[in-house]
């Protein structure tokens, strides 16, 4: 007869019970399944022994990858798991539960393992496994899997992650489990834009966290004047975990008030419905809602923003705010023509440069009344002679008489998809090509931007640059291409996904003299 005695441990406030069983004849049999809790490598029948021998104690649900190229990818870091990688899953899994997302190491015959363990031998094979990582599951996405943590770059959350210890029989459970990676990748984060030098004197408005750039698939988050942070969700595993979210942000930033936003339209991608409408929702925390203003700084250059209110997104594009500082460096005493300047960023910087003249053009009633705000709010703007027109810009570029020495070019996302590539490359090529006609006689700057990710990303950034060059021929000027960048770099990246989570291009080009 078996005897076995349980211990009750903890790990950061999750109970577990290991099993210990007394040296003897008998126990020899059960001594592999002890050493087995003991490797970081897990074996695939192991989650059953143990929920036999404890009813009472759920382990993290286990996910097992097919071994290939594919997989691979996860093992180096890619965060997007797709169904045709999963081999395995739990019938049980849910919308938003936390896994562990394992990859075959090897597989072994029982009796190989018998005379290497003095165990039985048995007539089947044992495949081991190695953990990848920690995700949320959700089925009805085409990201199955979004991991949030990776094993080998953190083997320190293996003792507080591993299927074998967890126990998340209760939601409060999961939730600490949750809660103990979102802290990391929080803190992290923030550490990130600290090496950057953010927040400065002259800039208190950054982006926080960038999705997978910072390990947080279908999450932004942006700070505002350094009183606000607006968190963006766009992954069905962000609004399930909502509150997971905001309080541990608050752990990382409690001076910031937080504001969540959702745009339904994006949810419904990924599987996640509700009876919102189409527009953005708010929910504020630790303070009433507000309609009021709130002063930002960028570049030392103060704009209005209304992140309470619906509308943009986190009511803010800081994702320019190093092309707006270098483009600025080159329009002192020059004629700026901004077009779809929303709340006037390149103008504004352009006016601190001391150009001669800045007009701003945008189709948006309220991003016009913003701009003239913005000009009160800017001391050096009285010495400038600039404006904001409200118009369409294709309307303006055809009507406009005077030619500028440097055009801005940045309209909104043209294609949402690549399927819609064909038609925005001809409305990019008649926008630019109208752009390049409004260039001096005797040459100027123009910088052409575009924050759609098909076009970007199309022939690896060609696309996008050639089209340029045919609307330059259309408009019977010479360019030449003097740099291309991209988002300010608090919109990190994750290498391992690159470029497909680049999404916008500037590209500077020389308009020669006629």
């Amino acid at each position: 007869m078996l005897f076995l005695s349980q211990r009750i441990s903890s790990i950061n406030g999750l109970a577990y019970v290991p099993l210990v069983s007394r040296r003897n004849a008998v126990s020899r049999t059960f001594r592999p399944f002890v050493s087995t809790l003991q490797r970081q490598e897990t074996k695939a029948t192991l989650e059953d022994e143990i929920h036999d021998n404890n009813q009472q104690r759920q382990p993290l649900p286990r996910v097992l990858l097919k071994r290939n190229r594919t997989s691979k990818n996860f093992r180096d870091g890619s965060q997007l798991v797709f169904s045709g990688s999963i081999d395995k899953t739990p019938k049980s899994l849910q919308l938003g539960d936390l896994v562990q997302v394992e990859v075959p190491s090897d597989t072994i015959s029982n009796d190989k393992h018998a005379r290497k363990t003095g165990a039985p031998a048995a007539a089947t094979t044992t495949t081991a496994t190695t953990v990848v990582g920690w995700g949320v599951y959700n089925p009805e996405s085409m990201y199955r899997i979004r991991i949030l943590c990776h094993s080998l770059l953190h083997p320190d959350m293996k003792s507080i992650l591993s299927a074998s210890v967890v126990d998340v029989s209760t939601d409060n459970a999961k939730e600490s489990v949750l809660h103990q990676i979102l802290l990391l990748r929080f803190q992290k984060a923030l550490q990130t834009r600290r090496t950057l030098g953010l927040p400065s004197v002259d800039t208190d408005t950054f982006r926080l966290v960038n999705g997978e750039g910072d390990s947080l698939s279908g999450l932004a988050v942006d700070v505002i004047a350094d009183k606000v942070a607006v968190v963006m969700s766009s992954a069905a595993w962000c609004e399930i975990h909502k509150d997971a979210i905001l309080r541990s942000l608050h752990e990382v930033i409690p001076e910031h008030q937080l504001i969540w936003k959702t745009t339904p339209s994006r949810l419904k991608q990924d599987g996640y419905s509700d009876n919102t409408s189409e527009e953005d929702t708010i929910v504020t925390k630790q303070q009433e809602d507000s309609t009021d203003a709130l002063v930002a700084m960028e570049n030392g250059v103060k704009y209005q923003t209304f992140p309470h209110l619906q509308g943009q997104k986190t009511g803010v594009y800081c994702d320019q705010r190093e092309n707006r500082r270098s483009l600025a460096d080159l329009c002192s005493n020059k004629s700026v023509l901004d077009l779809c300047c929303y709340h006037g960023g390149f103008s504004l910087n352009a006016a601190k440069q001391g150009a001669s003249r800045v007009v701003g053009v945008d189709s948006s009633g309220d991003a016009i009344e913003t701009c003239n705000t913005n000009i009160a709010l800017n001391d050096f703007c009285k010495d400038v002679d600039i404006s904001f027109v409200k118009s369409d810009i294709s309307d303006y570029m055809k009507q406009c008489q005077e030619t500028f020495q440097v055009v801005v070019l940045d309209p909104p996302k043209l294609a949402p998809s690549v399927s819609g590539l064909p038609r925005a490359t001809r409305k990019y090529h008649s926008l630019n090509r109208d752009a390049i006609k409004l260039i001096d006689d005797q040459g100027g700057l123009l910088l052409t931007c575009t924050c759609s990710a098909a076009m970007t990303q199309k022939d690896g950034g060609r696309h996008f640059l050639e089209m340029v060059q045919q609307a330059s021929l259309a408009a019977r000027r010479e360019v030449s291409l003097l740099k291309v960048s991209g988002a300010a770099p608090c919109h990190t990246q994750s290498p391992i996904s690159f470029p497909a989570g680049n999404y916008l291009t500037a590209a500077l080009f020389m308009v020669h003299p006629k």
